[in-house]
């Protein structure tokens, strides 16, 4: 059995939802919360093996708390770029794509001190369908992870189009027939059982692709730190404010605490693969 490997969407939760419900444009990160996920990351990357992982970095956390950035690079993890905000970039023009990844870019190779080589577009929203995004995205780093695919195949052949661009897919398949496609990783890891994160690990092996699992700092998180609150939410309104208190009990609470021992036995003795940058040969399509 291949290792596994691991990369961590490492964005503030509570900045970016309020981003999105249009609470505010920008606002200051929980920095403190920030840095507690992390040692608890790296305290279990530690005690696997000192594996090393990669951190897709938001440019905001890099301007904001760049000596948090410099932790990560320093401990030995690469720090790869998640967009400046978190952004839906296949909403924006090909023109804002390119300023705001280059910020982004900047920010995160000032604090950093490492070239940065990788991305991955929140929420995985970036245009597939048109060219310029990618072609655009080839011109500042060596590969992209925001491909979601059930096959090595489809994954190679999205990399065609893209040539300078290496594309290191995330396994996306149904476990059962007539039933939803589900990502090797996030909340599905976290509220579904470990036997079923399995079954995903074997199709993707299946299908040609080394496992890769993804994550974020909250879900390793029980506490609820990232959690906005309804004096946070009230703007929204009462109806709208206790939905969104309901729907951040899933990502905050629900699986959180089991999280690391799940990851721990699908890990088994294996131990980790590491950082992307360092096995493109392995990963890349």
């Amino acid at each position: 059995m291949s290792k596994l490997f691991l990369s961590i969407d490492f964005e503030d939760f509570s900045h970016d939802l309020g981003r999105d419900l249009g609470l505010w444009i920008t606002r200051p990160l929980r920095v403190k919360a920030l840095t507690r996920a992390y040692e608890v990351i790296n305290t279990f990357l530690t005690a696997h093996g000192n594996a090393r992982a990669t951190f897709f970095c938001t440019g905001i956390i890099a301007e904001h708390a760049p000596e948090l950035v410099a932790r990560i690079a320093q401990d030995g993890h690469e720090v790869a770029c998640h967009y400046h905000f978190h952004d839906c970039i296949d909403l924006e023009s090909t023109s804002l794509f390119e300023h705001n990844l280059q910020t982004a870019l900047g920010h995160l190779r000032a604090a950093s001190g490492q070239p940065v080589q990788g991305f991955r577009a929140p929420k995985f929203r970036i245009n597939q369908q048109s060219p310029e995004q990618y072609q655009t995205l080839a011109k500042h780093v060596s590969y992209d992870s925001s491909f979601l695919t059930g096959t090595q195949q489809s994954a190679k052949a999205f990399a065609q189009r893209f040539r300078g661009l290496k594309i290191v897919p995330i396994y996306s398949g149904a476990v059962l027939p007539k039933t939803p496609a589900l990502r090797l990783g996030g909340t599905y890891l976290k509220l579904f059982p470990t036997a079923l994160t399995q079954r995903l690990i074997t199709q993707a092996q299946g299908a040609g692709m080394v496992p890769h699992i993804y994550l974020h700092p909250y879900e390793f998180m029980s506490d609820a730190s990232f959690a906005l609150s309804r004096e946070e939410l009230a703007p929204l309104g009462a109806a709208k404010a206790t939905y969104w208190l309901a729907r951040q009990h899933q990502w905050h609470n629900v699986g959180n605490a089991t999280l690391a021992g799940k990851l721990s036995r699908l890990i088994g003795a294996q131990g980790l693969g590491g950082r992307l940058d360092e096995n493109l040969s392995k990963l890349a399509a």
